[in-house]
C-alpha cells in the first residue's frame, strides 16, 4: 500500500506484497511466514520515503511471533526468501525451507493468519 503516488517502489518487494511462506524443517510444515510491503519514513530523514518489508512467523501450534520489519538496500531476509530459506533467530538460529504459497491456498492462509 502506498501513500500516494510519489511513493516510491521496489519491484524487487513485488513477491513480498500480501505473501504467505511455508516454514518447513526437515520436510515437516512447522509455521507460516506473512509478509507486507509498506511505507516507512526513515529516522533521522522523515522526508525520505522508502518501503519496508514487515514480517511475522506463525507457528503451527498456534504461537505467534512478534512483527519484525527490515529495510534496504540489504534486504537479508528478502534474499534469504529469494533463495528458498527463511533464518529465525530465537535462542539459537533455525533454518527453514520457505515456499511461497499462492491461489486459493495463499487466500486462506491469509484470512487466518494475516494481519487484522
Amino acid at each position: 500500500m502506498r501513500l500516494d503516488d510519489s511513493w516510491p517502489t521496489d519491484p524487487r518487494l513485488d513477491p513480498f506484497r500480501d505473501s504467505v511462506w511455508e516454514l518447513r524443517r526437515n520436510g515437516r510444515l512447522e509455521a507460516y511466514l506473512t509478509c507486507r510491503v509498506i511505507p516507512m519514513r526513515a529516522f533521522p530523514h522523515p522526508w525520505a520515503k522508502s518501503e519496508w518489508l514487515w514480517y511475522q512467523v506463525h507457528w503451527l501450534m498456534g504461537r505467534r511471533e512478534g512483527a519484525q520489519t527490515e529495510n534496504g538496500p540489504d534486504w537479508p531476509i528478502v534474499a534469504g526468501l529469494e533463495q528458498g530459506r527463511f533464518e529465525h533467530d530465537d535462542i539459537r538460529t533455525i533454518v527453514f525451507e520457505a515456499r511461497r504459497v499462492a491461489g486459493p491456498e495463499r487466500d486462506q492462509l491469509w484470512k487466518q493468519y494475516g494481519p487484522a
